[in-house]
């Protein structure tokens, strides 16, 4: 009898130690705390990488919440989110007024908004005098308005009026009511726009002008104490962005559940094959969109006209990554 008791050891030694493999990188997965700023069709990265456990692949434990508008930069001040999603012309701002943060990637880099106006406005000409409406000042749809005007050779607010009227259904709603003549929209308030008879005139995405619509964005603090964090997390999102890229039918189930919409939504697949293509998969951050929103800083805080678009962003990490190969395993081939 004494004999088998050591082969029957080993087999439940070797059990255990199999066993015991997961919950060790269990126990060594690193907790992150992770936002995004809005619920629309350019956001998927984080949500795709958290559903599908990229962040897991990277040894991150990731927790994901919506934090709207600029108020993740002031979250992830008080320590209470770690890494965001968020509009880079809001972190930009922040920066500019001393908040130590950096931009460490940016996930989209296109306007993609559209100007819609009512049913009078025949021609771009015609909005000469009226007045467009757009989010809050130093938003993302702010700028679209501002770059909609000066591509026409417009001063905003004296050839055109452009005003605040808050998010994308509060744009719809103003112009419903006759308050507006022109809106800046983007999916799916923009669908629902044309379906009520405010026809798109202008797509800012025909501009082809880099701005840092959405970026990924930490502390200081947190970069410098947490950089290998860091680095997975832009492994995880770059990921995100091939998938969603190349594998529709695994990330669009993902990106229905965050919009809250069936998954056979024809806005899902419009979005993934429109807006999805045009995700930055090197993350590489635009200084020429930073110097723009700088600029416009400017005019209240002249001091800023100086200030290099470089300082707003941590290019290291990027880096890298490209220097150990990692974008281009995952280029489209």
């Amino acid at each position: 009898m004494k004999r088998n008791i050591f082969p029957l050891l080993f087999v439940i030694l070797a059990v255990a130690a199999c066993w015991s493999v997961p919950v060790a990188n269990a126990a060594q997965a690193k907790k992150i705390r992770l936002a995004f700023s809005a619920l629309a069709y350019a956001n998927p990265p984080f949500w795709i990488a958290h559903d599908l456990k990229l962040f897991e692949k990277y040894g991150l434990e990731s927790e994901i919440v919506y934090v709207g508008g600029s108020r993740p930069i002031q979250a992830m001040l008080g320590g209470s989110i770690d890494v965001s999603q968020v509009g880079g012309a809001a972190a930009v701002a922040a920066a500019a007024q001393g908040a130590e943060i950096s931009i460490l990637g940016t996930v989209f880099s296109r306007l993609t908004f559209a100007i819609h106006v009512s049913p009078q406005i025949k021609q771009i000409g015609d909005l000469k005098g009226k007045v467009l409406a757009a989010g809050s000042i130093g938003g993302n749809s702010y700028f679209a308005g501002l770059v909609f005007a000066k591509n026409f050779g417009w001063v905003a607010n004296r050839d055109i009026g452009i005003v605040t009227a808050g998010g994308s259904p509060e744009v719809l709603a103003g112009l419903l009511q006759g308050k507006y003549q022109a809106g800046v929209l983007t999916p799916p308030t923009s669908t629902a726009a044309a379906k009520s008879g405010f026809r798109e005139i202008f797509d800012l995405a025909s501009l082809d002008f880099p701005f840092p619509v959405i970026s990924v964005v930490s502390t200081r603090r947190y970069i410098e104490s947490n950089p290998d964090v860091i680095l997975n997390i832009l492994r995880a999102t770059s990921e995100a962005i091939y998938l969603y890229k190349t594998r529709p039918e695994l990330t669009i189930p993902v990106v229905a559940r965050f919009m809250r919409v069936p998954k056979d939504d024809p806005a899902l697949l419009q979005s993934q094959q429109t807006v999805g293509q045009l995700l930055n998969q090197n993350l590489h951050p635009s200084l020429e969109g930073i110097r723009f929103v700088l600029d416009f800083l400017a005019e209240k805080q002249p001091a800023l006209k100086a200030k290099n678009p470089a300082d707003f962003v941590d290019l290291k990490f990027l880096r890298k990554l490209e220097e150990e190969g990692f974008f281009k395993k995952f280029s489209r081939k």
